[in-house]
């Protein structure tokens, strides 16, 4: 009986999880589907489609002949790299000197940086120091402000602590310094822990656009996030990729409506990250279990 009753409760909650699996994926599907009509097609469908008779590359087309999407691109991907890394950096450095509870100063320290994960300091007075900093109108103001992810140091700590400890007396003993020991033994060893915590980095860096609408006046570092906000919040985005001028002569068939251009814009925006993460899924799996369970 036991065995029946474990049995359906499987089949039930991979039913359960199977269905919500396929729900999450109807606006990405709809997403897809609306960016591959022309206007002829959204007019004469009723403007939600699942899935394409006639399906065509205009809208990306449309997109690409200027340099805005690319210019965006260029700028998200700079911004993201660039943030991932340096984030990387000084959370590793933190984590690992946290990490030794012979440290003066420790507690005090760990007390004010949970107290940065509780408090915020606001917009406005985050706002005055990047300004009061030079650093408006550059992409430092999207990732100094950021530098150091409290929570993170805190997780990278942990794993740090959860290594055995005869790991580094071994290594002390051969004579390894303490560049040599985080370089070469911890580091290494919190690769899966270092790699989840890129990801969320780096995702979080991929998908932000309200710092660079505060910080940014120059379009020059706009990110594709704040692109797409600005393309939603537009009413004439249909004639100006649709060649502009040439809008009203061009055939149904030749053009696309605003609602394609969006959503190929949104899946511009989204692709590119989504690639990112199957070659991290071994290590932030591995990551995501061995900082959930203390060793």
């Amino acid at each position: 009986m036991t065995n029946r009753n474990e049995k359906v409760y499987q089949a039930v909650s991979s039913a359960i999880v199977i269905g919500l699996t396929l729900l999450s994926a109807i606006p990405l599907l709809y997403a897809i589907s609306m960016s591959l009509v022309n206007e002829q097609e959204w007019i004469e469908r009723g403007g939600f489609i699942l899935w394409p008779q006639n399906p065509t590359f205009i809208a990306y087309e449309r997109l690409f002949q200027g340099t805005a999407v690319l210019q965006a691109l260029g700028a998200t991907v700079v911004r993201t790299v660039l943030g991932t890394a340096l984030v990387l950096l000084m959370t590793t450095l933190a984590a690992y000197v946290l990490s030794k509870r012979n440290l003066p100063g420790r507690k005090p320290m760990l007390f004010f940086i949970l107290v940065t994960i509780l408090i915020g300091g606001g917009l406005i007075p985050t706002y005055l120091v990047v300004r009061d900093l030079h650093l408006l109108d550059s992409v430092w103001a999207l990732i100094l402000p950021g530098l150091v992810d409290s929570w993170s140091v805190l997780v990278l700590k942990q794993f740090f602590e959860n290594i055995p400890g005869e790991l580094e007396e071994s290594a002390v003993i051969d004579g390894a310094g303490e560049v040599t020991l985080m370089s070469k033994i911890m580091i290494p060893m919190a690769a899966p822990a270092m790699a989840a915590i890129g990801l969320f980095i780096g995702v979080g860096h991929w998908n932000s656009w309200f710092d660079a609408l505060i910080y940014l006046n120059d379009a020059q570092w706009h990110p594709i996030q704040l692109l797409i906000r600005n393309m939603f919040s537009s009413s004439e985005i249909g004639a100006q990729f649709n060649n502009a001028g040439q809008y009203n002569v061009l055939s149904p068939v030749n053009r696309v409506s605003a609602e394609s251009l969006k959503m190929a814009l949104v899946i511009i925006g989204t692709l590119p990250i989504m690639f990112v993460y199957p070659f991290l899924q071994k290590h932030f799996m591995k990551g995501m279990y061995m900082g959930a369970v203390k060793g």
